[in-house]
């Protein structure tokens, strides 16, 4: 998959992203890797744009997204995405795992899953990386959290 810089950034602004989500207990997120994917795979099946995100309950406040894009920048920073690309350019579209949480040092991880192409043509290694991802986020923050504690 991939899209015109000026289109990508004109359907994010159009709403044409397919957003979904689901919850889940914090202790047992990893348990939803399977249907988060699933969903994620579903938009790029239909060759969309896809932001897909798993919560749950949990203090400090954390959110994980899954999103298809141009350049490793959340969509909500699409101003910073139009400075960084040409709008001329066409560029391969990527999935992105994002953890934002006011405790994470910077409020934000981001780490690209891979391709469009690469998450449809091997989806159980993408369902590894994700899993070993997510791992890696909650147990990054339990740190954190310990450490204030």
């Amino acid at each position: 998959m991939q899209r015109n810089v000026q289109a990508f950034i004109d359907d994010v602004t159009a709403d044409k992203v397919t957003q979904d989500s689901l919850t889940g207990t914090y202790a047992k997120l990893a348990t939803k890797v399977k249907p988060w994917l699933a969903k994620l795979v579903a938009a790029l099946n239909a060759d969309q744009l896809a932001q897909v995100t798993l919560t749950a309950k949990h203090e400090p406040a954390i959110s994980f997204r899954l999103e298809t894009s141009v350049i490793n920048l959340p969509l909500a920073n699409l101003t910073e995405i139009g400075k960084v690309t040409a709008a001329e350019d066409t560029l391969p579209i990527n999935v992105y795992m994002i953890a934002e949480s006011d405790a994470l040092p910077s409020g934000l991880r981001i780490d690209e899953l891979g391709s469009v192409a690469d998450v449809l043509a091997d989806q159980a290694n993408a369902e590894k990386l994700l899993t070993d991802w997510l791992t890696a986020q909650t147990d990054r923050l339990d740190q954190i959290t310990a450490a204030e504690a």
